[in-house]
Formats: C-alpha cells, sequence, structure tokens
C-alpha cells in the first residue's frame, strides 16, 4: 500500500478550493463543497486558511428578500492577490502593463520613440517603461508571479529573436535571458501575433469558442500571422509557423507596394497623409480610390486562399493598423474572395482590440506562467498599511 502524505493531500485540496473561487464570481461553504466533492469540514479549514494567507475574502452576507433570516457567508477570490506584468516591445514604442490575477489591467506605462534605437538604448527605455509602470502600482519586481515580453520577430525555443528585422542589435541574443535577469519569477517571451491571437481567443469576441483560426496583424511594413490549431497558438519548430510575410511566393511581401500601407505603422507622415487621403476618396466612391482597395484585397486574397485551404480555419481574423484603419471596406472584398477561392466554412472576421491586443495576449501568457504554489500572497492594502504602522 503506498502511503498518503496528509500535507500533499491538504496542499492538493487547497489548490482545488482555490482554482474552484477562482473561477467563479463567489460562493458560499456549501456551494464551494459541492464543487469540489470534499467534506464541509475540510472545505470550512480550508477557506481559513486561505483568508488568512491572503488569496480568498468574504463578501459581506446580503439579506434574502424578506430582510429576515441569516444568510449564508460568500467567500471570492481576491484578484489582488498577486500581479502579473506584461511587456510588449515594438518598434515605436514599448509599453509595460501591471495585471491583477484575473487579468484585469491595473497601471500602463509608455516609453515613445524607440523606432531607431540601439539594442541597449531600447532596453533601457523598456526598464524605465517597467519600472513606472510598477512605482504607480506601488509593486516590487519581486511582488510579481510572472512576466510575458512581446517582441516583434520569430522568437526561437531559446527566447531570442532570429529574424533580421529592422530593431537594431535585436538577432542572436537571448531576450529572455537579458529580461530574466530582473526577475526572480518565470519570464517568457514571445513573438507578438502568437501573443495577439491568445487575447482574441481570451476576450476578443471576434472568434467564439474558435478551435482553428489564422489571425491576422496587418501592420503595413511590417507584418505577421498566428496559427491557432485546436484551440491552441501553434508554434511549429522552434517558433517559426506563421512568418508567411517571408513566404514570397505567397504574395504578402507585396503588401509593401500598396500606398494604402501608410495607415499603418511607421509610415513618413507625406505617407500617412497620401493613404488617409486615398482612404477618404474610396469611402467617397472614387474609382481610382476604390482600386487601390481592391488591389490590396487581391495581394490578402491570394495568400489567405491558399492557407485557408492548407489549414483549414473556421475563422480568419483582421487585426492591426491596417484592419482599424479600413477593415471596414477589406472585411467584405476579402469574404468575397474567399467564397470564390477558399474552403466554404472559412469566415473572415475583425478583431476589435485594437492596439491593446498584444498587451492583453502577454498578461494571459502571464497568467498560464502563473507559479500559484511558489507565491506568497500580496496582502490588501489596509492590512500592510495597518502592519507597516505597528512596525
Amino acid at each position: 500500500m503506498v502511503a498518503v502524505d496528509p500535507r500533499a493531500m491538504r496542499r492538493a485540496n487547497a489548490e482545488t478550493v482555490r482554482a474552484v473561487l477562482y473561477q467563479a464570481p463567489a460562493l458560499t461553504l456549501a456551494a464551494v463543497a459541492k464543487a469540489t466533492g470534499l467534506s464541509r469540514r475540510t472545505v470550512e479549514l480550508i477557506l481559513i486558511d486561505l483568508e488568512r494567507d491572503g488569496w480568498i475574502q468574504t463578501r459581506p452576507p446580503e439579506l434574502g428578500e424578506n430582510g429576515r433570516g441569516r444568510p449564508a457567508r460568500q467567500f471570492e477570490f481576491r484578484a489582488g492577490a498577486g500581479a502579473v506584468l506584461a511587456v510588449d516591445i515594438a518598434h515605436d514604442r514599448s509599453t509595460a502593463t501591471v495585471a491583477d490575477l484575473r487579468g484585469t489591467e491595473i497601471i500602463r506605462q509608455v516609453a515613445d520613440g524607440l523606432s531607431e534605437a540601439e539594442r541597449d538604448d531600447r532596453l533601457a527605455r523598456t526598464r524605465q517603461a517597467v519600472a513606472g509602470a510598477l512605482e504607480q502600482a506601488g509593486l516590487r519586481p519581486e511582488d510579481l508571479g510572472a512576466v510575458c515580453v512581446a517582441t516583434p520577430g520569430n522568437v526561437n525555443d531559446a527566447g531570442a529573436v532570429d529574424v533580421g528585422l529592422s530593431m537594431r542589435g535585436w538577432v542572436g541574443f537571448s531576450l529572455r535571458e537579458e529580461i530574466a535577469r530582473d526577475f526572480s519569477c518565470p519570464v517568457l517571451v514571445e513573438n507578438n501575433a502568437k501573443l495577439a491571437v491568445r487575447a482574441e481567443l481570451w476576450d476578443g469576441g471576434a472568434t467564439p469558442g474558435a478551435d482553428h483560426v489564422l489571425w491576422l496583424m496587418l501592420e503595413g511594413r511590417y507584418n505577421g500571422m498566428s496559427i491557432v490549431v485546436n484551440g491552441e497558438p501553434y508554434r511549429g519548430v522552434d517558433g517559426a509557423a506563421g512568418e508567411i510575410f517571408w513566404a514570397k511566393t505567397l504574395g504578402f511581401d507585396e503588401l509593401t507596394t500598396s500606398p494604402l500601407i501608410g495607415l499603418g505603422s511607421l509610415q513618413p507622415p507625406e505617407q500617412a497623409r497620401a493613404a488617409q487621403q486615398i482612404l477618404a476618396s474610396a469611402r467617397a466612391g472614387e474609382p481610382g480610390a476604390l482600386a487601390e482597395v481592391e488591389r490590396l484585397v487581391g495581394i490578402l486574397g491570394h495568400g489567405v486562399s491558399t492557407l485557408a485551404w492548407v489549414l483549414a480555419p473556421r475563422y480568419v481574423v483582421l487585426g492591426g493598423a491596417l484592419n482599424t484603419a479600413l477593415g471596414d471596406l477589406l472585411a467584405p472584398r476579402l469574404s468575397a474572395v474567399l467564397k470564390d477561392l477558399g474552403p466554404p466554412f472559412t469566415e473572415i472576421r475583425r478583431s476589435a482590440l485594437g492596439d491593446s491586443v498584444v498587451s492583453r495576449g502577454a498578461v494571459r501568457a502571464a497568467l498560464g506562467a502563473f507559479d500559484w504554489s511558489e507565491y506568497t500572497p500580496l496582502q490588501p492594502a489596509s492590512q500592510a498599511s495597518s502592519e507597516s504602522q505597528s512596525a
């Protein structure tokens, strides 16, 4: 007979109770016992421990409809019991976002003007954004339970970017090792498009219940794609899956020949103005401007229809700056192309998450890496203040 370790069993039961409360707004003791299959006495003792440690709190009781009787206490998970950090390192800025354990944003700090920065300067500005976000949130680096960093380019399994980009000195060094020096918690590094689709699957609304998705990050000069297979982002060998804008035969590189990419990021002011004029003319029905929209759709349609037959996605989701600017013109036209050239079950959808999509995805990934067993919960502000004063 195998001996059972009582301490290990208590830890496992506590994890089960905490997980149930994490998934619910608030539950009574009886409801927790029913959901976990544990005895009321076992649940009661666990709830006492979890509340003492700071993982949960008691919700003020609500009176019944007649205002009489003693209502059952309800217990709820404390989202503020911990925090995670998402860092989005883009060509033109770095964004640091602190979120609680339900993924709600606490604070966001942005460092702009990084387009032509050397690596050391980009890292310094990124750390400045991180330090500012943590300071505003009242947190220290050691208070974080996980960190996820998003970056353009293919991120290999060692956490390094191994495809050449315009970001100087960004290829061949381990971004994961560099950022991990600042933290004692798990640190993830991933491609921005692969993180963006995590946000879409989480709370984007464009892909309800999606199991197979192609998510296009249309930014103009720098574009990307994420592939979702069976509900999970697919990385392929060394993270290279989805780098279709380097596949010349698919034609996605021709997007840079369209003047409409001026609506994307990192475009010179004169190109941005010209693109805005074309967009305004297209909305007014001017034939030449609409022809430019159709040419852009043709470039996308060739590659998307080919990939749709190969990967059989349920949805192709348009994201990025071009989707924000002219997705209402692109989506119906691309749908028509796909109807003629693609599989009958694939639909074109538009992302509604805007420029926060990468940070949201990084928050989601950080929550997935959160080590519950090793983390000491943050104290409620009132408790921390009282202990500080007594000390």
